[in-house]
């Protein structure tokens, strides 16, 4: 731990110079995150990185002490080693909400806050809601950004509905997801104490900052080969024979899926998670298919994140039969919204249970992660189901459940 500090405050000084030219807002930011990352080196972090700075001196940690003191306590404020104060200092915590929204898009539910400081800077923050399995919200991702990370809700196409809501009122619905967090996302992490600066501004002060837990790995389910053949020939039956996926379709999908794996983009945990791995020089067919069949099926959950963890815990064979066939059997163009999904499952003639309005959310959701890579493989086009998709997800289902390619 004491190496891990070591290293946090030495980039602390090398990036404190940096601090000079910011706002206050941006130094708002960097002191969250450096404050989090202090605070996981041990009890005594944030108060060693305060040492370093007021020792360092000069105006560079000045500006850092500064940052520090709007996000954790500890600073002396007497101490000669805060001047010269930054340009920005009296704006900090100056922040004001003037706008909130509830966002509603295919990836779930999140809330939007612009807040707009002293010095006339705005800046927004988005925080996505989870649904967990006893009803209440967690917090998933929190994004800070410019007012620009809003100008999607202007575009019809972008999938999101946004209804603009009093603030005090969506600040408390965060409140009580901060209260129900017991596994905070990195993200959520690194800006909590921001976050937490921003909801005092509504007299919410009971919350504390949230701390990297690492996450739990959980075990998966035993394979019930029994069970898996008599999905196989269910989806079989309801669907026959789906024809053969578009071959410059598969070759698209696999290129996305290679490039995933070389930038170590989202998507690729997908593949680490599909049995083997699966071989990136094996045929894109193959390929394609392992990183598909890993979202119900998958073969280790380490690779996953925390919320893919989730999704594909929750989701029962039941539920994705009755999903792609549904969809499959509506043809391109059926909508793949997640609630829609839901209620292909409810309709379904070979699946005998349904989705009671209680689980909905949760299941809905779950959906909306386990399907994030179907946009960008071209299974979906703005929310709907494409040609290749009718095609390649029944393909996608038989080898989770265990059949072999041409089998």
């Amino acid at each position: 731990m004491e190496d891990l500090l070591a290293s946090i405050i030495a980039d602390a000084l090398d990036q404190a110079a940096e601090l000079l030219e910011l706002d206050a807002v941006r130094a708002e930011v960097w002191a969250s995150d450096l404050t989090a990352l202090a605070a996981e080196a041990g009890p005594g972090g944030i108060s060693n990185l305060i040492d370093a700075l007021a020792d360092t001196g000069g105006p560079a940690a000045a500006a850092a002490l500064w940052a520090v003191h709007s996000m954790a306590a500890g600073v002396d404020l007497g101490d000669p080693a805060l001047e010269p104060a930054p340009a920005w200092v009296d704006d900090l915590l100056s922040s004001a909400c003037e706008a909130a929204w509830l966002l509603d898009e295919r990836r779930g539910v999140s809330v939007a806050l612009r807040f707009v400081d002293r010095a006339d800077e705005r800046h927004v923050l988005i925080v996505d809601l989870v649904p967990s399995t006893d009803g209440a919200e967690t917090i998933g991702e929190v994004v800070v950004g410019p007012p620009e990370l809003l100008d999607a809700l202007e575009d019809p196409g972008s999938g999101i509905e946004s209804t603009e809501a009093a603030p005090p009122e969506l600040a408390e619905r965060i409140a009580r997801a901060v209260r129900s967090t017991s596994e905070p996302t990195s993200s959520y992490v690194a800006n909590g104490r921001l976050l937490l600066a921003r909801l005092s501004s509504f007299g919410i002060e009971d919350l504390e900052a949230p701390v990297w837990v690492e996450p739990e790995v959980p075990d998966l389910p035993p394979p019930d080969s029994e069970a898996d053949a008599w999905a196989i020939q269910v989806l079989d039956q309801a669907l026959g024979d789906t024809g053969v996926p578009d071959p410059e379709g598969i070759a698209v999908a696999a290129a996305v899926l290679r490039e995933a794996a070389a930038s170590n983009d989202r998507l690729a945990q997908w593949l680490a998670a599909s049995p083997g791995p699966v071989d990136l020089d094996e045929p894109d067919l193959a390929v394609v298919l392992a990183a598909l069949a890993a979202t119900a099926a998958p073969a280790a959950m380490a690779p996953l994140a925390a919320d893919a963890r989730r999704a594909v815990l929750e989701l029962e064979w039941a539920d994705w039969l009755g999903a792609i066939n549904g969809i499959v059997r509506a043809g391109a163009g059926a909508s793949v919204d997640p609630d829609d999904l839901v209620d292909q499952i409810n309709r379904c003639q070979e699946v005998t249970s349904t989705i009671p309005k209680a689980d909905r959310v949760r299941v809905a959701w779950a959906f909306s992660v386990v399907t994030e890579a179907w946009e960008p493989l071209g299974i979906t086009v703005e929310g709907a189901l494409t040609e290749f998709g009718t095609q390649v997800l029944p393909l996608a289902l038989r080898t989770a459940w265990g059949a072999k390619l041409g089998g």
